[in-house]
């Protein structure tokens, strides 16, 4: 008798774990994420467990409510996305059960695509200025980032500098010259070896001549002051006419 209450007592707890309410998202009873291609549909079930009586649930697509029918609410709910897009990848959808928000289950999708690549393809620079050519790009998976001259691998000369971000790749050439007019192609290579690119052109030009803004500010300052020391030695005449001026009037 007193093991079979010693064995009550550590099967209970169990029982309990077992039968409490909890959620399973596409059967599994923790956060998970789904893999799926790009434009390929994709279906996320939710379903309460441990339940003696009917519960709703409510969905999040990562902050907003998505709006689901009263019949797909109770108990067992679906959320399906006829096509992914690029915008779905990294999205989080979150099922929570009305009577009790803290518990809930989460999946994220993951959304597989060819890189994507972005920027203003045509750069135009002076000699001697610093140019930036920035390569935004997007793939999933993660693709290796590079740059190549006039569609040749090249060494980065000194005044190259190169950056990688998260999302973008970007070339910045300190004092540009003439030599470095060329086409720059951005690669983004994928593991299986398929390759995205995006030509970006630059074209460096003659440095412009512009006025000398500091020696046009010194002669603005210089000709106030003349004007403003002429009229100072000339106070005395100025105001000798503008007295007779003033007798004149009174008369």
């Amino acid at each position: 008798m007193k093991k079979l209450l010693i064995l009550l007592t550590v099967l209970l707890p169990l029982f309990h774990e077992i039968t409490a309410l909890n959620l399973l998202m596409n059967n599994a009873s923790y956060d998970n994420r789904l893999t799926r291609n790009l434009s390929d549909a994709a279906s996320i079930r939710c379903e309460v467990v441990g339940n003696t009586e009917e519960e709703t649930l409510i969905w999040y697509r990562g902050t907003q409510q998505v709006n689901i029918s009263s019949e797909n609410s109770v108990n067992v709910s679906t959320v399906c996305i006829p096509e992914l897009t690029v915008e779905d990848h990294g999205v989080s959808f979150t099922c929570l059960l009305k009577s009790n928000t803290s518990i809930k289950r989460s999946l994220q999708l993951s959304v597989l695509f060819n890189p994507r690549l972005f920027g203003d393809t045509q750069i135009l620079a002076e000699e001697g200025k610093t140019v930036q050519i920035s390569c935004e790009f997007k793939a999933n998976p993660a693709a290796s980032m590079f740059w190549r001259q006039n569609n040749s691998l090249f060494t980065l000369p000194a005044n190259y500098k190169q950056d990688l971000t998260s999302n973008t790749l970007q070339l910045t050439i300190e004092k540009v010259t003439k030599k470095d007019t060329a086409n720059y192609t951005c690669v983004a290579l994928l593991p299986n070896g398929n390759e995205t690119t995006r030509v970006f052109e630059l074209i460096v030009g003659d440095r412009q001549v512009g006025l000398p803004i500091e020696a046009i500010a010194a002669a603005v300052v210089v000709g106030a002051l003349i004007i403003v020391f002429g009229m100072f030695a000339r106070r005395e005449k100025l105001f000798k006419v503008c007295m007779k001026g003033r007798h004149d009037t009174a008369m």
